[in-house]
């Protein structure tokens, strides 16, 4: 018995998880900072350990500020792959079952250019390198002079870069409305089940070929091939007869006698548009397409006998199989694949096409963030917290932003009030303690002022009108008041945590904090 689980229940569980952030979800979702302690070393963060002990518990103690995280600090991601001169790209086959598994050599389907565009790789010349970089925003595909065929999915706007663009991720969504850009339009040109690319697997030996200017047209299915055709028999027959340019052109027929002596080739279908002495033609073997869609044609090129490029005429619509026959009368042994179009056709969900199971936030913290960031000392944790809990009434928090230490008024401070940074402070009769983020005297003398504290172990046995001494500083003060954590710890569900350096804080400066979430 063997089972699958699709590739899709992870972009599925990407699109739960991002409408979570959406104003109209139930769930409050934030962005929290932690752990002011160092490491025991500071250039090397340690590995998470993934205990409940840790996950559920430690991190609230460690727990300094929050900040809601919008809908529009949301986004879909795809690991970053700038085009690359010289580089091998995959082509988007959708009986690849590994297409979207990336090797370490990057064998990717799609690329980032210097505007910020991105393409999807449909056809890469037989597996040759790509050249020349793709550009331009049509909705045609793109076809470079390196052979590469590219299709324009959508560009990184400006202010999208911005936010979530990094040197290893790219930012991914749909347009629901027309907002004059070229991915919706794009989107709204993508056709159902076309066949963009027919894939030569092997090119097959003794084919023949034919080319030149109709000599004469006896009638609507008998062409006269020019003075060079073969003089034999039958030698075309079964081949296809291709009107490469002037009137009738972008026809293809298949050959059903040849009279050798006339050089006559009738044709099995009469022609829609008849050509004329004008028209070139090829005569090449000929490209049956078969399947549940309906449209596709193409023709093919020989070269030294074998067969080397299938060309598309028309890509047809509503493919979902397709089957690729060659025939000749002469030559043998050509094989071939059609590269049909994903559900919805090429360009229209980038999420699905370019399997965007990853989820980008992008959060700025500001400042003090409406003076609930410290801004005096570092941090070197954070993470992803929903639905925590107030402990005043026990209902989920909602506010933009929140401070979780422990404040401690004191007054009767001794000595300069310059407690050392991330010192504990103690109580001396509860022996209540924690770390200390910051003291912010309400003096000039620093007599009085308030302690904000973080792992405070025991912070609701902190008593008012107790001595607090810090135990490296030797500074006391007495406590005028308690202000407890707003959040109860442990009530709120601990989503994603990340290990960091110290990130240094300041009134002046902005950090932006990146997640990646994987499905």
């Amino acid at each position: 018995m063997t089972s699958y689980v699709s590739r899709k229940l992870g972009i599925y569980n990407a699109e739960q998880f991002k409408e979570a952030f959406s104003e109209a979800a139930a769930s409050s979702m934030y962005i929290f900072i932690s752990r002011i302690s160092p490491w025991p070393d500071e250039a090397s963060p340690p590995a998470i350990v993934k205990s409940i002990q840790v996950t559920d518990y430690d991190v609230w103690r460690d727990m300094i500020a929050l900040k809601r995280i919008q809908s529009a600090d949301v986004l879909f991601a795809v690991p970053r792959y700038t085009w690359t001169n010289g580089k091998k790209y995959r082509e988007y086959n959708i009986s690849n079952e590994n297409l979207f598994n990336t090797p370490a050599s990057a064998n990717t389907f799609y690329v980032i250019n210097n505007a910020n565009n991105v393409y999807k790789c449909l056809f890469n010349n037989k597996g040759a390198t790509s050249t020349v970089m793709p550009s331009g925003t049509g909705t045609s595909v793109l076809v470079t002079a390196d052979g590469y065929h590219w299709k324009y999915m959508y560009t990184v706007d400006s202010g999208t870069a911005n936010k979530f663009l990094t040197a290893d991720w790219i930012p991914v969504k749909i347009i629901t409305t027309d907002d004059g850009s070229a991915q919706f339009d794009v989107q709204q040109a993508a056709v159902e089940g076309t066949i963009n690319v027919i894939d030569v697997v092997t090119g097959g030996n003794n084919y023949i070929t034919n080319s030149g200017t109709v000599g004469a047209v006896s009638n609507s299915t008998v062409i006269v091939l020019a003075a060079g055709a073969s003089g034999t028999d039958d030698t075309y027959n079964k081949s296809g007869l291709y009107i490469s340019s002037g009137l009738g052109s972008g026809q293809v027929r298949e050959i059903v006698n040849y009279v050798g002596s006339t050089k006559s080739a009738t044709i099995k279908t009469a022609f829609g548009v008849s050509p004329n002495t004008s028209s070139t033609y090829l005569v090449s073997p000929l490209v049956k397409i078969t399947g549940d869609g309906s449209g596709a044609i193409a023709y093919s090129n020989v070269s030294s006998g074998a067969i080397n490029y299938i060309n598309m005429i028309s890509v047809g619509s509503e493919y979902t199989t397709a089957n690729i026959t060659i025939t000749a009368n002469s030559g043998s042994s050509a094989t071939a694949i059609a590269f049909i179009a994903p559900p919805g056709g090429h360009g229209s969900n980038a999420l699905y096409e370019l399997n965007a199971n990853n989820i980008i936030l992008s959060v700025d913290t500001i400042g003090s963030v409406s003076n609930t960031f410290p801004v005096v000392n570092d941090f070197r944790v954070f993470g992803i917290l929903r639905d925590p809990v107030l402990s005043a009434n026990d209902a989920i928090a909602t506010a933009t932003s929140i401070d979780q230490t422990t404040r401690l008024t004191l007054s009767s401070v001794t000595g300069d009030g310059l407690f050392t940074f991330d010192e504990t402070i103690r109580g001396n009769n509860s022996e209540a303690s924690g770390k200390l983020v910051y003291f912010s005297n309400t003096n000039s003398s620093n007599t009085a002022g308030h302690v904000y504290l973080t792992d405070a172990y025991a912070n609701g046995s902190f008593t008012s009108g107790e001595i607090v001494t810090g135990l490296s500083s030797s500074i006391t003060g007495s406590i005028s008041s308690i202000a407890g954590r707003p959040l109860k710890a442990g009530f709120g569900d601990v989503l994603y945590i990340k290990n960091h350096t110290a990130i240094e804080r300041d009134d002046d400066q902005t950090e932006t904090i990146k997640l990646i979430v994987k499905f």
